[in-house]
């Protein structure tokens, strides 16, 4: 459980967050940014959660769950936020009460967005999205065709702990990649409603890529 709510030399990020405070986002509204390619299964698969999307700087990010979330004066900041990685750089934020679910954004050296996680308050169906329940993805359910974009591994062996990951990687034209994923409950082949939900949505960087991703946000 994530109980550190203030953060000693978080430097340029709390600088972000007090100017955008001071400014109320007056002037800055986002748009949810669209992707490249639209999915069968709905805006759910896009590249960006509330439009936050991977290279996006401090202020842009907070300012588009600000607008998206439809936030309040007085909501401009995190409900949570902490330090983390190696030497303690990147930073994690926390929206617990959002009416999509909670929110964590981690900023790469606290200036960009390196990796978004969203718990879902309402959880989606792997079928709602067209999510294959294995690997046949071009088999189909009631006439209808899965997204053939994903690949489908699992975290354990045992069923009682399995979850079912759907992963993707994109390009981005930065030169990096992206990697959007979907997580189930435990036990997603039990045969229940419940084991049909998607609990988790991740949006981060592909495995491999982080000089890449580096090197980009160096020449912004």
């Amino acid at each position: 459980m994530i109980v550190i709510r203030k953060i000693a030399k978080a430097g340029s990020f709390v600088q972000a967050v007090a100017l955008l405070v001071l400014l109320a986002f007056s002037s800055l509204a986002l748009p949810i940014a669209a992707t490249q390619t639209k999915s069968i299964g709905g805006k759910e698969h896009d590249d960006n959660i509330l439009g936050v999307k991977i290279g996006m700087t401090v202020p842009e990010a907070l300012q588009a769950v600000f607008v998206n979330a439809n936030r309040q004066p007085g909501q401009e900041k995190p409900d949570v936020m902490r330090q983390e990685g190696q030497d303690k750089k990147d930073i994690r934020v926390l929206y617990n009460d959002l009416k999509i679910g909670k929110l964590q954004i981690v900023f790469g050296n606290g200036k960009w967005v390196k990796e978004i996680v969203l718990d879902y308050a309402t959880r989606p169906l792997y079928d709602e999205l067209r999510l294959a329940p294995n690997g046949n993805i071009d088999s189909a359910m009631s006439g209808e065709r899965y997204d053939d974009r994903y690949t489908i591994v699992f975290t354990e062996e045992t069923a009682a702990k399995r979850q079912r990951i759907w992963y993707r990687d994109e390009q981005v034209s930065a030169g990096f990649r992206e990697r959007i994923q979907f997580i189930s409950v435990r036990k997603p082949d039990d045969g229940t409603i419940e084991g049909k939900q998607i609990v988790r949505k991740v949006i981060s960087l592909t495995p491999g890529d982080e000089e890449k991703f580096a090197k980009a946000m160096a020449v912004r």
